[in-house]
C-alpha cells in the first residue's frame, strides 16, 4: 500500500474515533467521564493524535515538494501536537495548572505564527 493511503486512512479513522466520544459518553450514566477520563481528556488525546497524524502527512508533503510553506505546517502540526502531549502529562502528573496554562498559551501563539507565516509566503 502507499503510505499516502495508509496516513489518509488513519486520519479519517483517528476523526471518527473522536466524533464518537461524545457518543460513548452519552451512551454511559455518568456523561463526564468515560472509564474514568474526563472527556475533556479524552479529546485532548484524539486531538493530539491528529495533529501527529496531519503533520507526518504534511511532512510527506513537504519532502515531495520541498517548499518551505509545507515545513511551517509541519511545524505548526507538530507545536500542536506536543502541546496536547504537554497538557496531557500535565494532567496525569497532577503538576501545577498555571505553568501548564502559560506554557499552553506561548504554544499556541506558536502555532498561530507558523500558520500565518505559511499563509503569506510566496
Amino acid at each position: 500500500m502507499k503510505p499516502d493511503l495508509v496516513l489518509g486512512c488513519a486520519a479519517i479513522i483517528a476523526i471518527l474515533l473522536m466524533a464518537t466520544a461524545p457518543v460513548m459518553a452519552a451512551e454511559t450514566n455518568d456523561v463526564s467521564a468515560i472509564y474514568g477520563w474526563d472527556i475533556n481528556d479524552i479529546i485532548t488525546v484524539f486531538t493530539t493524535a491528529l495533529a501527529a497524524i496531519l503533520g507526518i502527512i504534511s511532512f510527506i508533503g513537504y519532502r515531495r515538494d520541498q517548499r518551505s510553506k509545507f515545513l511551517l505546517v509541519t511545524l505548526a502540526f507538530a507545536i500542536f501536537a506536543l502541546k496536547g502531549v504537554f497538557i496531557i502529562s500535565g494532567d496525569l502528573l497532577s503538576l501545577r495548572q498555571s505553568l501548564f496554562d502559560i506554557v499552553a498559551s506561548l504554544l499556541d501563539f506558536l502555532v498561530l505564527a507558523c500558520v500565518f507565516l505559511s499563509i503569506t509566503m510566496k
